[in-house]
């Protein structure tokens, strides 16, 4: 584990080796369920918090195999906050003021003069309206809400990078993305049950796929990919070319 060592909620890594037909390793921590991770190589990492009501102390943390039976396991020691102290505001003390008498003097005002202003003309700003492709869904750049799931793209190519964002979950609960049944990222919830994790899908295909994060609750969000495809005049080219060599053959044969 590293670190071995922390308070309560915060993270640490959990790395493995020497499972080599293990499938699912599932992962505890004092008896109580951390979560799983697949694991179809014979190593790896899984990437964790403290539960936040850990008191001081060493617990185990112990990594199951689920297809035969092979444990691990290891100590992590929750330590203690520290408090801060917060040193007290300096005191300033103003300088004294000095009040210097006011001599007294004779003040004409002059007769103030009559303006008409003409009456003001506004003028409403011109309304802009963005047009909106159909069939393109829009970007959400908000916050996400309690119980929901936001993707920063609407669309991706291939290359091209992916972030989920979701809150309602538990705080420092380990949250597992999904898509079309394959693992497509991970990440831990902070102190306010949020997370925001990359998305990296496995395979390219075309069309819209849902993306699911579980964490105690279910979110779900979509995304299209595209795929731009650049051969389409080369192949017009080609069927042009063995259009007229069929029909020299022909005229040939003709004569």
């Amino acid at each position: 584990m590293k670190p071995s060592t922390g308070p309560a909620g915060s993270s640490f890594t959990i790395s493995w080796n020497g499972f080599p037909t293990c499938r699912i390793i599932n992962f505890s921590w004092a008896g109580s369920t951390l979560g799983s991770k697949v694991a179809p190589a014979t190593s790896g990492q899984f990437p964790t918090a403290v539960p936040a009501g850990a008191k001081p102390g060493s617990y185990t943390v112990t990594a199951t195999c689920t297809s035969q039976p092979e444990t691990a396991s290891g100590t992590f020691v929750v330590t203690g906050t520290t408090p801060t102290t917060t040193p007290p505001p300096p005191t300033t003390t103003p300088p004294p003021v000095t009040t210097q008498p006011t001599r007294p003097r004779t003040t004409t005002t002059p007769p103030t003069p009559t303006t008409t202003t003409p009456p003001a003309t506004t003028s409403a700003p011109p309304t802009t309206t963005t047009p909106v492709t159909p069939g393109v869904p829009t970007t959400s750049s908000t916050t996400p809400k309690p119980g929901e799931l936001v993707l920063d793209h609407p669309s991706i190519k291939p290359g091209e990078t992916l972030s989920a964002s979701g809150k309602g979950c538990q705080p420092g609960r380990m949250v597992t993305l999904t898509s079309d049944g394959a693992e497509v990222g991970s990440a831990i919830t902070d102190g306010s049950g949020a997370f925001t994790a990359p998305v990296e899908f496995t395979r390219i295909e075309a069309g819209r796929h849902t993306v699911v994060a579980e964490c105690g609750v279910r979110l779900t969000g979509a995304v299209d990919q595209v795929i731009t495809r650049s051969s389409g005049a080369q192949t017009g080219t080609l069927v042009v070319l063995v259009f007229f060599v069929l029909a020299g053959i022909t005229v040939i044969r003709f004569r």
